[in-house]
C-alpha cells in the first residue's frame, strides 16, 4: 500500500505547471456490441484463447513453422469504430515480446504496418470517413500481474490496431486542466504515479542501447513540451517513418528493449525488497529498511535526478501487509487497483506519428513516427485504453458506452474484412498467409465463419 502519490514530486516539475496539462478522462465514449454479440460465459472462462476468440476470429496466420498463430480478432470491447486485434493464440499463453518466435513478432509489426497503409489507401479513406483521423498501434506487457487488474488482461503477445475519424475524436474539444479533477482515485490511474520519473528511468536504461535503425533516435527527456502536449507522456524513440516496421531490425529493436525492461524492474525491485523475481499471487515483497534503500539507490546506475525520485518513491510506499493483501482480494477493482502494485516489467508500448500540418501527408507518409513507452505501478489502463490522442497528453477510452447500431457493426465488419484481405496480400506476406482464408461476419449467433 501507498499513501497517495503526485507524480510531479519523482520528476522536479512544478506542480502548478503539471496542473495546466490538458487531460480527457472522461470525453472520449466509445459504444460497445449490441447485446447479441455481447460476450458468453465460455468465451469468458475458457483457458484456450482460440476457444474464447472462436466466434469473432476474422483470420489465422501460422507462424514460425505452426510454433505460433497470430489471429486477427474483433474485439469484444472496442477502442474505437474501426479497430482489431492481432493476436497470438496457442493454448499455452505467450505474453511478451522474448516469448514468442521471431519470426512472429516480425508478422506481428509488418501487420502493423500494413494497418497504418491500409487506412491510407485513398478508396479506403473515403469509404470510411478516416480523412484526418488518427492512428494508434498499442502493445502491452505485464506477465507477472495475475492477482489485482493488470494492463495486460489477456496475457498473449498481441497488439491493437486502431484507427479514430475526425467525428469521432471531435469530443476531445472539452479537454480539460488536471487541476480540475476531483477524483483522486481516476488521477492515479490515467496518471501513473511514476509516469515522469519511469520515462526517465527508462531513458537512462536504454541511452547506451544501438537502437539498429538508422534514423532512429532516443529523445531525451522533456517534462515542459508533455505537459503542453508537444510530446507524449513516456519514454520516446524518434523512428523516421512507419516503414521500418516491414524490416526485421524493428523486431528485434523490441525484443532488446523488453530485456533492458526486465533486467531494471528485477535491478528496481532487488533495490527497494532485496528480491529480484516476482512474488507469489496476493503478496508483495516486504520493504527494506528505509537506510538500506537510500544506500543501494546512491550505489546504483541512477543520474541525480532519477536518484531523488527514486528517494521520493521509498519515502512514500508502504508495505502491503497479509491481512491487507487478503481483504484487497475480495474488495472492488477500484480499491485494488488504488492501492496494490503491478508487478514489474509493467509497461504500454504505442506506436502513434505526431500531429502534422501539411494536408500532403497521410498516415503512411508521416516523416516522423514515435515510439512510446510508458512504465506502470499502479494503473490497470492499458496502452490501448490510456494514449496522447487529438493534441490531448493524457486521453482515457471510455469503453462501452451505449451500443453501436446495427449499421455501424456492419460497416465495422466491412472494415475489418478489408484489412484482412489487404494483410494477406501485401508485399512481405509468406506463401501459407497469402493462402489462408478471410472469414465473413454472418450474424452476431454465429459471429465470423
Amino acid at each position: 500500500m501507498t499513501e497517495p502519490l503526485h507524480p510531479n514530486r519523482f520528476a522536479g516539475l512544478d506542480p502548478a505547471g503539471l496542473e495546466h496539462m490538458l487531460v480527457a478522462w472522461r470525453q472520449l465514449a466509445i459504444p460497445g456490441p449490441l447485446p447479441a454479440y455481447q460476450l458468453r460465459g465460455v468465451e469468458l472462462t475458457h483457458p484456450d484463447p482460440r476457444v474464447r476468440f472462436a466466434r469473432r476470429i476474422v483470420a489465422c496466420m501460422p507462424c514460425a513453422d505452426g510454433r505460433d498463430t497470430l489471429a486477427l480478432v474483433d474485439k469484444a470491447s472496442p477502442h474505437s469504430l474501426f479497430d482489431l486485434m492481432l493476436t497470438e493464440v496457442s493454448a499455452v499463453a505467450k505474453s511478451t515480446p522474448v516469448d514468442v518466435a521471431a519470426a512472429t513478432g516480425r508478422a506481428l509489426w509488418r501487420t502493423g504496418g500494413n494497418f497504418v497503409r491500409f487506412c491510407s489507401q485513398s478508396r479506403v479513406v473515403e469509404d470510411f470517413g478516416l480523412a484526418g483521423g488518427e492512428l494508434h498501434l498499442a502493445l502491452n506487457c505485464d506477465p507477472h500481474t495475475v492477482d489485482r487488474e493488470s494492463v495486460q488482461a489477456a496475457k498473449q503477445f498481441h497488439l491493437h490496431l486502431l484507427c479514430w475519424t475526425p467525428a469521432a475524436l471531435a469530443p476531445l474539444a472539452g479537454a480539460e486542466p488536471l487541476a480540475r479533477g476531483r477524483d483522486a482515485r481516476l488521477r492515479r490511474q490515467a496518471l501513473d504515479p511514476i509516469s515522469f520519473l519511469g520515462a526517465r528511468l527508462i531513458c537512462d536504461a536504454l541511452s547506451a542501447l544501438d537502437l539498429g535503425l538508422p534514423g532512429a533516435g532516443l529523445l531525451p527527456p522533456d517534462d515542459p513540451a508533455v505537459i503542453v502536449g508537444k510530446r507524449p507522456l513516456g519514454c520516446v524513440i524518434r523512428l523516421p517513418g512507419w516503414s521500418v516496421l516491414g524490416g526485421p531490425d524493428f523486431e528485434v529493436l523490441i525484443r532488446r528493449i523488453h530485456v533492458r525492461l526486465a533486467t531494471l524492474a528485477a535491478d528496481l525491485l532487488e533495490c527497494f525488497t532485496g528480491e529480484r523475481e516476482p512474488p507469489p499471487p496476493w503478496q508483495r515483497h516486504p520493504l527494506l529498511p528505509r537506510r538500506e534503500i537510500s544506500a543501494r539507490i546512491l550505489a546504483g546506475p541512477f543520474t541525480s535526478g532519477v536518484r531523488d525520485g527514486l528517494e521520493c518513491l521509498a519515502a512514500a510506499l508502504r508495505p502491503l501487509a497479509p491481512r491487507t493483501a487478503a481483504r484487497l482480494a475480495r474488495a472492488s477493482p477500484a480499491v485494488r487497483t488504488h492501492l496494490m502494485t503491478l508487478n514489474h516489467p509493467a509497461y504500454a508500448l504505442n506506436l502513434h506519428a505526431p500531429r502534422c500540418r501539411s494536408p500532403a501527408h497521410g498516415l503512411a507518409e508521416a516523416p516522423v513516427v514515435h515510439l512510446i513507452i510508458q512504465p506502470r505501478l499502479f494503473s490497470g489502463i492499458g496502452g490501448a485504453g490510456l494514449l496522447t490522442l487529438g493534441g490531448v497528453p493524457s486521453v482515457r477510452i471510455l469503453r462501452g458506452q451505449g451500443t453501436f447500431s446495427l449499421a455501424q457493426w456492419q460497416q465495422r465488419a466491412r472494415f475489418q474484412r478489408a484489412f484482412a484481405c489487404f494483410n494477406r496480400d501485401a508485399p512481405g506476406a509468406d506463401a501459407v498467409t497469402a493462402a489462408l482464408p478471410i472469414r465473413r461476419f454472418v450474424d452476431f449467433e454465429r459471429g465470423w465463419v
